[in-house]
């Protein structure tokens, strides 16, 4: 699409729409298109504007009287209906003028009926502007500091951490520190949306006007409810001219393990106690642990008896501050930076898995053994102790050159056979590249498909670990890789 055509798109999207709001009576007003919303309550005068990114973008609605609609979540802090959340931006739909239309009479019928079975978005950030401090203040779990005084410190990257303090009498004018409050605010209805709409909720004993007058606090934390979840939000204030108090909010962030796992998939909690053991931790297997970790599992086992060389390194999780360490202990180190991961919840074995005593001992110790050896003698080895303990492993791998990967259940669930060989790709386009002091040639396999196998592998763990298995055996995925294709 060149910048005509593109051009083109959004001025005949926008007289599209136009030519819609006059068929439904609408008039065109310097402040935009006016009209009625016939809803059963009543009848709503509101005026449609053009956002500046329309159509990729929703018209934006604002009622000609703001204050003749109750004030609710579904508000913007200028009046303006919260109309398309942001799961909901697909497929342009607002376009249709009618479709918005009809979606705006919906909005009314809600707010008429009282919001009934309301999503509780915890979205007070945007009832308050924001303030040029570009820092981000990290607080951790606020129920330590219920209605209690605060101390923000500078810390690295541009970041002020919380801690337990007051401001002291004769502290320096230099000093970077913040002081505030937390107030706890209660499940609100209706969101605040000036300081004196905060300050009518906080218990008067704190006498936080005159703190904030005598610039003792310039920070007040509120903690909040909607329904059954919490929020949490960090404003700056400061006293006016006036006598008044300004507010802004502050960019701020949750440093909690609850916000740092919140992301890992609704399945998490029922990883938590599971015992996964890897062997092998090269790229596949470096990457399967730490997405492992990453989805909820909490006790690891790292099996392998290499070394991280600078070579491993453009496929590999770790970095060049770990060449010449084991990979166990690499891989460890990573995890337990990066992650909410105990150090003595993760075991380290620089060892091949050559015997079956070995074997046997983590397929009994461990919910579940997952190779990614790339060792033919190692996976058959896995595989003969498993049915001998009548337990499964997953075995998974890269070949072809990277041009398959493969995830097997070993042995696959009941009444289901094994998957069908993906035998050697002997077509390869490729010269092969070989490294001083190894005696095989290096794999011409790419790094994202590492990271792809990987992601298959750990679908099928955590399908296995919570009995919800992917796939009876396991599966096979060959696909065209660019560097592959024959110029």
């Amino acid at each position: 699409m060149t910048i005509a055509e593109y051009d083109e798109y959004v001025a005949h999207s926008r007289q599209h729409f136009e030519e819609g709001l006059i068929r439904a009576g609408f008039i065109e007003r310097d402040t935009g298109w006016r009209g009625t919303i016939a809803h059963p309550g009543g009848s709503t005068e509101v005026v449609i504007s053009f956002r500046a990114r329309f159509p990729f973008q929703p018209p934006r609605v604002v009622p000609v009287d703001p204050d003749s609609i109750t004030w609710s979540w579904h508000r913007e802090l200028d009046g303006a209906l919260c109309l398309v959340a942001e799961d909901d931006h697909q497929d342009l739909w607002w376009t249709e003028p009618s479709a918005f239309l009809e979606h705006i009479t919906a909005w009314f019928e809600q707010a008429d009926a009282g919001w009934p079975n309301d999503r509780p978005d915890l979205d007070l950030e945007r009832y308050f502007h924001a303030s040029e401090d570009e820092r981000l203040y990290l607080f951790d779990d606020l129920a330590g500091h219920p209605n209690g005084f605060v101390r923000f410190r500078p810390s690295s990257n541009n970041t002020m951490r919380i801690g337990s303090g007051t401001r002291p009498p004769k502290a320096s004018k230099h000093s970077k520190d913040r002081f505030g409050y937390v107030a706890d605010l209660g499940d609100i209805d209706v969101p605040p949306r000036s300081w004196e709409d905060v300050a009518a909720r906080i218990t008067p004993d704190v006498d936080l006007d005159r703190r904030i007058r005598n610039h003792l606090v310039d920070i007040v934390v509120l903690i909040y409810r909607r329904g059954t979840h919490d929020g949490a939000i960090v404003l700056e204030v400061w006293p006016t001219k006036d006598g008044g108090t300004a507010v802004r909010r502050l960019r701020a962030a949750a440093d909690t393990t609850a916000a740092k796992t919140a992301r890992a998939g609704v399945v998490a909690p029922l990883l938590h106690e599971a015992r996964v053991a890897i062997v092998g931790v090269g790229a596949l297997g470096s990457f399967t642990a730490d997405l492992l970790v990453r989805a909820g599992i909490r006790h690891l086992t790292l099996i392998d008896d290499d070394i991280v060389a600078p070579g491993n390194l453009v496929r590999h999780l770790v970095g060049p501050k770990m060449v010449g360490l084991p990979k166990v202990t690499a891989i460890k180190r990573h995890l337990v930076a990066r992650h909410e991961i105990a150090a003595d919840d993760i075991k380290e074995l620089d060892e091949a898995v050559s015997y079956g005593d070995v074997a046997m001992e983590l397929l009994t110790s461990h919910d579940l053994v997952v190779d990614t050896s790339a060792d033919f003698a190692t996976t058959a080895l896995l595989h003969v102790a498993a049915r001998s303990a009548r337990k499964r492993i997953i075995s998974a791998s890269i070949q072809n050159g990277g041009a398959t990967y493969r995830v097997d259940l070993l042995p696959p669930l009941e009444g289901t056979d094994s998957l069908p060989s993906s035998g050697a790709d002997v077509d390869q386009q490729s010269p092969a590249v070989f490294e001083a002091g190894c005696g095989s040639p290096i794999s011409p396999t790419p790094p994202h498909v590492a990271v792809e196998a990987a992601s298959a592998t750990v679908r099928h763990v955590i399908g296995l670990l919570i009995e919800r298995p992917v796939h009876p055996s396991g599966e096979v995925r060959t696909f065209v890789d660019p560097a592959r294709i024959v110029q």
